[in-house]
């Protein structure tokens, strides 16, 4: 631990600023956790998991207001659609506790610390000589607003989060060169057969484990054994593992619903608008611009149900901060394509050095590792599209899922033009830390309490 000492301090800073956020913000105050909350009450209560019904989303319903108490959360129970394992391990927190929202809050959190370290092993797993690159990426993600907003209240995304950076840090270690173990193979089936029962998110963990077997280094491959078959075993033995759950469904909903979406998407349509009928009252155009500016301003921090913002002058600092950072990757990315066509068959710089380095050119293993992080953007990008091809639902949050590749690419980019000074490089995640744990306070204590009235 004493090379990863800066995960510990990220992790630290993380638990006592989401302890602040679960334990002072009022309860109901985050999105579908009244939903959350209920499905773990039925499973407590009754020991079954419950079904979703078209009364389950009151047709009065609205998101539930900043300044609103004595809220009735009874009859919301349009998430009782969702895979049970979350539910299943917060049921004997909640029986212990005597239903403690607080106490569920606080183990969604401690979820949200494994996504931490997953997203640093596997930052780690690609560039395991630049450890400071992961912390910053730990860092990014770890103490992102609306990401600590969302980790402390009680939702399944917290253990969905986890379980896949855990598959995509597993599969990573598939492609380095010295290959992976047995024991490595069946670590990553079982992991994928849990994201399987926890959220369909997470089912991104199925297309990237199979995208790096296939990544993987010819000399893994022993006589007879192609790159296709090497799929065989682990596509089955993934199905068994999420075979029972999408047999409940097809039993309990019928048709090919076998993820329960379909039933969800009937109850919940009565008060969702969709692009259709957003085109239709206010044209393309106001479509697309809301899209883009709420996704944005949601993906940093748009608290409570949507309606608690930011200063605009935050949101303009947070955009030209992400602009330049995506400027500095595109940076990197065009140095390195450039340095790889001109030391092509080089094995080291005019000083001697190695040419493979994050910042001049990368080993084979180190490319398909990347592409397969940009397989994970590219996938979650198509998710949010098709999800909102459905419903206008543009909330920053259904990106999350590529935390990974969004944060090494934040990473990159500011390492990359401070590589040449690398003493001051290996220090940017602790400028990261400290900028981002001060906007956390500042939200909560100056934005999200005062709009709660509290």
């Amino acid at each position: 631990m004493t090379r990863h000492w800066p995960l510990v301090v990220i992790v630290s800073v993380y638990l006592i600023i989401g302890t602040l956020f679960a334990t002072r913000i009022p309860a109901w105050q985050m999105p579908d956790e009244p939903a959350h909350y209920n499905y773990i009450k039925q499973l407590a209560e009754r020991g079954l998991v419950p079904i979703i019904k078209p009364s389950d989303w009151p047709r009065d319903f609205q998101p539930i207001g900043p300044d609103k108490r004595d809220v009735d959360i009874a009859p919301l129970t349009y998430e009782d659609h969702q895979p049970p394992l979350y539910y299943l391990l917060q049921t004997p927190v909640y029986a212990v506790t005597h239903g403690s929202l607080t106490a569920l809050r606080l183990v969604s959190l401690a979820f949200g610390a494994f996504t931490i370290g997953f997203i640093y092993l596997a930052v780690l797993a690609i560039f395991p000589q630049h450890a400071y690159l992961a912390a910053f990426a730990a860092a990014f993600a770890g103490l992102l607003g609306q990401h600590v907003f969302m980790l402390s209240g009680v939702n399944n995304d917290a253990l969905a989060e986890a379980l896949l950076a855990c598959a995509v840090w597993q599969s990573l270690r598939l492609i380095r060169p010295s290959g992976p173990t047995r024991r490595e193979l069946i670590a990553l089936i079982v992991t994928i057969g849990l994201c399987l029962w926890t959220k369909v998110t997470a089912y991104l963990a199925v297309p990237i484990a199979a995208w790096a077997l296939l990544r993987r280094p010819a000399s893994e491959e022993g006589p007879g054994w192609g790159r296709g078959r090497a799929l065989i075993v682990p596509a089955v033995a993934a199905f068994l593992l999420g075979l029972p759950w999408w047999v409940h469904n097809l039993q309990v909903y019928g048709g090919l619903d076998f993820l329960g979406l379909q039933r969800h998407n009937a109850v919940v349509i009565v008060s969702q608008i969709t692009p259709a009928e957003w085109i239709q009252q206010h044209g393309l155009g106001s479509l697309l611009a809301y899209l883009l500016q709420t996704t944005f301003q949601s993906f940093w921090g748009q608290f409570g149900w949507m309606s608690v913002t930011f200063d605009k002058r935050v949101y303009i600092a947070l955009l030209i901060d992400t602009l330049v950072s995506a400027a500095l990757f595109m940076l990197w990315w065009l140095h390195g394509q450039s340095a790889k066509r001109r030391l092509q068959g080089e094995m080291t710089t005019k000083s001697g050095a190695s040419v493979y380095s994050p910042y001049l050119v990368l080993t084979q293993s180190q490319s398909r590792q990347l592409t397969t992080l940009a397989l994970l953007a590219l996938l979650t990008l198509l998710s949010f599209i098709w999800y909102n091809l459905q419903f206008v639902q543009a909330q920053g949050r259904y990106l999350y899922s590529a935390l990974i590749p969004i944060s090494l690419a934040f990473a990159l980019g500011w390492g990359f033009i401070l590589s040449r000074r690398e003493a001051v490089a290996r220090w940017t995640w602790l400028v990261l830390l400290v900028a981002l744990a001060a906007l956390d306070v500042y939200a909560l204590l100056r934005v999200i309490l005062p709009a709660m009235k509290v």
